[in-house]
């Protein structure tokens, strides 16, 4: 009897200590976890206020770049002045025509995102550049890259003015094996440097 009653303790022990395993491993796990952390009730318009005022006023940003697209129009791509640590203001304005000269065409919002430092080397090289460009009621929350409860979302940015020769005296450089090209909104686009 002895025996059987020294077993079932050594059974208890065990599912103790067994269980105590499992419970601070659980502990462990929801501290290493990160918590979600809460979102401000004024989270949208705390991330507005960090653009200008007068969203679309690029009047005093330098043009860096002239795209321009067969089926979507044109638009500048240009840079703000830096900040206390910085960065600059980058911006996508749409165009009146597919001119280099034209002017921006105000019936549309430009789109808009700080660059860091190395952010705006790469754009200054035109090689290899990308990011996701804001509209002007954009929230970004948890990750989500959304725009205005429109239904449309962010858009990702991407700049490569390499503007190689065409394989083909017949086509483009778009048709090329290798092809080299810029795109924004789903479309590819042409860019050049403004000089």
């Amino acid at each position: 009897m002895g025996d059987a009653q020294g077993d079932g303790v050594h059974r208890l022990t065990s599912g103790t200590n067994h269980m105590r395993t499992i419970m601070s491993a659980t502990v462990l796990s929801m501290l290493i976890a990160s918590p979600a952390e809460a979102i401000r009730p004024d989270e949208c318009e705390q991330q507005r206020a960090l653009f200008p005022k007068e969203w679309n006023d690029v009047s005093k940003e330098k043009p860096l770049f002239f795209c321009w697209s067969h089926y979507s129009g044109a638009f500048k791509v240009t840079l703000g002045t830096a900040d206390d640590n910085g960065r600059r203001l980058m911006s996508l304005v749409p165009l009146e025509r597919n001119e280099a000269k034209a002017k921006q065409d105000t019936s549309k919002d430009v789109f808009r995102i700080w660059l860091d430092k190395e952010q705006i080397h790469r754009l200054q090289e035109g090689k290899y550049f990308a990011t996701v460009v804001r509209q002007k009621e954009s929230c970004w929350i948890r990750g989500a890259l959304s725009g205005p409860d429109d239904g449309k979302e962010d858009s990702v940015f991407f700049l490569d003015g390499a503007n190689p020769k065409s394989d083909s005296p017949d086509t483009g450089s778009f048709y090329n094996k290798a092809p080299r090209f810029s795109v924004f909104q789903g479309d590819s686009y042409t860019c050049e440097a403004i000089k």
